[in-house]
């Protein structure tokens, strides 16, 4: 008799947490998330869905875009159950039959498997459809540049856009508007350049649609100087104790941190002038010529590969990305120009 007591009893606490499972789990009444992608006004190139529910899943999702008053269909798709996470990439260039550049409302509805006949949401959301990209033309026909320098284009945008410059490479440099629909990059020029690196102007409107132009640069090959460095146990006596202060993580021997400080140290400074470089404004901030440092003497000039050797044998070797120049102790340093100051303060092999 105590047995068949358990017994209920047991089949009574399965019942109960059954019927909690069925009324959390599968009568549950929270509805689907969607977020539509690129949250902004604007959509070109795609669409870019996400539906999540955690709990019973997304059973079916309908994407609709009404436009001029008539709906069409992107997208009706149902899906098995636990599945929590629905994402779509629906491609809108070409565009859909029934679809025009203009005002649209998107519409997306989604169901998940709550069996309370699933638990609905519908998400509205009004943009401009641009499947059009700005037209850009280079302005002048030839460009020259150096090794190791700088050049400026100008250039012209049918629209105004968030986004151009130049690409030079891997490497983007801003342009700015001048006047209307006109722009104007400045642009530098990679120490190995030549006529065949890959360089274009770009411009990118609010809905991503993107245009290139191509421009022919002509590239004049530059010599850099070469200088040889060689490293003596008092230098780095004399170098190393700065370098351990300030990180206390820099160890091995004295040759092992300086080649250390030589290579990370240095790539973590240039990441740090890059980084500086880019609060700017779209404006000049500099007016006339540039003023060099008074009576001074030049000590090592701008891209020169410097090798570095310990007793005799090569150990390094990096390129100088400054002008050293020398003056007498305690001499005044004049700004070079007006502008802004971005950063004060010690900059690793910089001092």
């Amino acid at each position: 008799m105590k047995k068949t007591w358990a017994v209920l009893g047991l089949l009574g606490i399965l019942v109960f947490a059954g019927g909690i499972y069925a009324y959390l789990v599968l009568f549950e009444q929270e509805k689907p998330a969607i977020q539509i992608l690129p949250d902004a006004k604007y959509m070109g190139k795609e669409l870019i869905l996400k539906v999540q529910d955690q709990k019973s899943g997304v059973a079916e999702v309908q994407v609709d875009v009404i436009q001029g008053g008539k709906p069409t269909s992107l997208l009706s798709e149902k899906f098995p159950q636990k599945t929590p996470l629905v994402e779509k990439t629906i491609p809108l260039r070409p565009l859909p039959k029934g679809l025009r550049d203009g005002e649209a409302r998107i519409k997306v509805s989604a169901k998940d498997h709550s069996w309370n006949w699933g638990n609905p949401v519908l998400v509205e959301k009004a943009v401009v459809i641009d499947t059009t990209p700005p037209q850009l033309s280079v302005l002048g026909t030839l460009h020259y540049a150096n090794q190791g320098g700088a050049g400026v284009l100008t250039y012209q945008v049918s629209e105004e856009v968030p986004l151009t410059g130049v690409q030079v490479g891997q490497t983007f440099f801003p342009g700015y508007s001048v006047a209307q629909g006109r722009y104007l990059a400045y642009f530098a020029v990679p120490l190995d350049a030549s006529s065949k690196t890959p360089i274009s102007a770009m411009a990118e409107d609010p809905a991503g649609n993107r245009t290139q132009a191509g421009f022919r640069l002509i590239v004049k090959p530059k010599a850099f100087k070469r200088d040889k460095i060689e490293i003596s146990d008092s230098f780095l006596q004399n170098l190393l104790p700065y370098f351990t202060s300030k990180d206390p993580n820099l160890k091995g021997t004295p040759l092992e941190m300086f080649l250390s400080v030589n290579r990370k140290q240095r790539e973590l400074d240039h990441q740090e002038t890059k980084r500086m470089s880019k609060e700017t404004a779209p404006k000049p901030l500099w007016s006339g010529p540039f003023l060099r440092l008074p009576n001074s003497k030049p000590m090592a000039s701008f891209a020169q590969d410097r090798t570095y050797y310990y007793n005799g044998k090569e150990v390094d070797r990096q390129t100088h990305w400054g002008v050293d120049l020398a003056s007498v102790a305690q001499s005044p340093v004049p700004a070079a120009n007006s502008g802004i100051v971005v950063f004060a303060g010690p900059l690793g092999i910089y001092g």
